[in-house]
């Protein structure tokens, strides 16, 4: 009897804690958490409830109740990220949307050839490493995705260009069997290796979403440059696909003079 109780107080009291505890506002919405910046471009948050309101802050801080308010579309040029966060009196803030802001490349790609092709998600073919346009979650729109362990992606430029930077980005999804590259090589014309570059291996799960790798170039000039993803030998054993061939997903390739 006396463990009823006992019981019965401990569920009062818990039920008394969670009626005091003030809900959590859901986040911001934004159209995606990786974006193109610079001139002329902006980003949009949306969160429609009365009475609350969005800040944010561009230096990385975490957005707090003295950080400015949302009012409009914010401007990108020479920002890295935005954060964002929904506040109102008797709530609790909500969790952060974060926006990373990729820096778009200005040297032209003329044309790739990609080996091999993709078959299944093509969206519009080597157009859509170059389109400007970043993929998101949804990977059957703006992805060209490969059920193989390399892709050779061939760039050409009308003419010999000065290239310093290059950038690839690539979907981890893991609950779709889309997983990072291994490694990332660059090589140029005559096919000597100017950069290799490695992601991180998935021993564990991780959230999806868009990501990038990077690397700056010896000096030089390049009328082709060649890079080779290399995709996972075997899904890990932690996965349910453990053994089996992965996805690898790209959108978006970039080459800085």
């Amino acid at each position: 009897m006396t463990r009823t109780i006992t019981f019965i107080f401990l569920l009062l009291a818990f039920g008394q804690i969670m009626a005091q505890k003030p809900l959590q506002l859901a986040p911001p919405q934004t159209a995606s958490n990786w974006r193109f910046g610079g001139q002329g471009q902006t980003v949009a948050f949306d969160f429609r409830m009365a009475g609350a309101v969005i800040r944010y802050t561009i230096d990385g801080s975490e957005p707090t109740e003295q950080s400015p308010v949302y009012t409009k579309p914010i401007k990108t040029e020479n920002l890295k990220f935005i954060l964002a966060r929904s506040f109102m009196p008797g709530y609790e803030p909500s969790d952060i949307s974060f926006v990373n802001l990729v820096q778009p490349g200005n040297v032209r790609i003329d044309s790739m050839a990609i080996v091999p092709a993709p078959k299944k998600y093509v969206a519009n073919g080597w157009k859509a490493l170059s389109d400007g346009v970043l993929g998101d979650d949804n990977f059957h729109e703006n992805w060209l995705g490969f059920d193989e362990k390399e892709v050779e992606i061939k760039l050409f430029f009308a003419k010999k260009k000065r290239i310093k930077k290059f950038a690839i980005g690539y979907l981890r999804h893991q609950g779709a069997w889309i997983f990072n590259p291994v490694k990332v090589e660059v090589y140029n014309e005559s096919g000597r290796l100017l950069a290799t570059v490695f992601t991180h291996e998935p021993d564990k799960q991780l959230p999806s979403g868009h990501c990038f790798s990077s690397s700056l170039l010896p000096p030089g000039k390049h009328k082709a440059l060649t890079i080779k993803v290399k995709g996972l030998p075997a899904i890990p054993d932690w996965h349910p696909g453990k053994g089996g061939a992965g996805w690898i997903f790209l959108d978006e390739i970039m080459v800085h003079k």
